[in-house]
């Protein structure tokens, strides 16, 4: 596979069950598939690291941190603190979607610099970059909605019958119909992570390939540096440099993130076009919030920049009409609500409790 369209790299680790297969004389559509067509028609240069982000990396950071100092050092009434936490929240909340980016190589190739940059990009999140490349680009972008191995994905309803953890969680599942999944967006990301590092990770078998002791020194410095800056503030600033920063960048990245793949059926070949959902919103909206929402174009071009998914997504409507699922962000978000999260089968989701059925997205 030619690297320069897309193709795998050391960032990604895809496994090398993604190659062309065929069955019964038809040709499996996954990732390399959509790689071969796309890239016909699409400019070499858009699959080159895009440096640029560099530059809003760095604003991003000087932008927290002056907010941060200002909140520390200047007397201010509590509507302007409210109004830097928000601040404080979003910058963290583009951190984290900046990060993503950055660990898939697709602004710097060099991973001492990754590693480097990731780390302060994901420490408002507590995340190790170590961690994060093995959850999120090798398992998440490997197994895709693949029952058990993408740690993203929802369980069928068996699993869920015998696991303590998905009954404790399900009521602030969108769809469960509890109160309480309208928290679920402001802090499940975090504590779904932060659980999946000092628990999970122990005592799952997909996770034995992971450098352990590189994860405990990254999380551990990153905790270490976030009660630095909470007691430079000064505790009785909590509320404004932590808890509403905490709710804010969570919503900012989790309402992608479960928008992106929960509505989805979960698939056997790794088909973004199945597995995956592209969603919409103001352009203003996309340019800040880096074009996160493209999504089937991240999976097809996981090492592209995410600034080019618009010329992708032009194609992706052309060559693949009736397949590419699109729509905008907020009817994503509605029918999040709408549906249940437990998988009867690979196409039909039902609510646990009151056994009502959905259809997931194409079928």
């Amino acid at each position: 596979m030619n690297k320069k369209h897309g193709g795998t790299s050391k960032v990604d680790s895809e496994p090398k069950r993604l190659k062309r297969q065929a069955t019964n004389g038809e040709t499996i559509r996954n990732i390399l598939y959509y790689q071969k067509v796309l890239a016909k028609s699409l400019p070499k240069e858009i699959f080159r690291p895009n440096s640029r982000r560099l530059i809003g990396t760095a604003l991003l950071c000087l932008g927290w941190m002056l907010a941060i100092a200002t909140i520390a050092m200047v007397p201010l009434i509590w509507p302007l603190k409210l109004a830097l936490g928000l601040f404080i929240g979003y910058c963290y909340g583009i951190s984290g979607l900046m990060a993503h980016e950055l660990l898939h190589g697709s602004i710097v190739r060099n991973t001492k610099a990754m590693d480097v940059l990731g780390w302060i990009l994901l420490m408002p999140f507590a995340i190790s970059p170590t961690f994060w490349k093995y959850w999120h680009n090798r398992l998440h972008h490997g197994y895709t909605q693949k029952l058990i191995m993408d740690p993203d994905a929802y369980p069928t309803y068996r699993l869920f019958l015998h696991s303590r953890y998905m009954k404790w969680m399900y009521p602030f599942t969108p769809g469960s119909g509890y109160w309480r999944s309208y928290l679920y967006f402001f802090f499940w990301f975090s504590f779904n992570v932060f659980v999946a590092q000092t628990y999970f990770r122990f005592r799952n078998g997909i996770f034995k390939d992971l450098n352990h002791r590189r994860v405990n020194w990254e999380l551990t410095s990153m905790v270490v540096a976030l009660l630095g800056i909470w007691t430079f503030t000064g505790w009785q600033n909590f509320l404004w440099v932590a808890v509403i920063p905490f709710a804010i960048q969570n919503y900012l990245v989790f309402s992608y993130i479960s928008t992106n793949h929960n509505l989805s059926p979960m698939t056997k070949h790794n088909d973004p076009l199945q597995n995956s959902l592209t969603v919409t919103n103001p352009p203003v909206l996309e340019f800040f919030h880096l074009n996160f929402g493209y999504h089937v174009e991240h999976h097809i071009f996981p090492t592209m920049s995410p600034a080019y998914a618009k010329q992708v997504h032009k194609v992706l409507k052309s060559e693949f009409t009736e397949d590419y699922k699109v729509m905008p962000k907020w009817l994503a978000i509605k029918k999040l609500y709408a549906t249940a999260r437990i998988y009867k089968n690979s196409t039909t989701l039902i609510h646990p409790y009151t056994k009502e059925t959905y259809k997931t997205l194409g079928h």
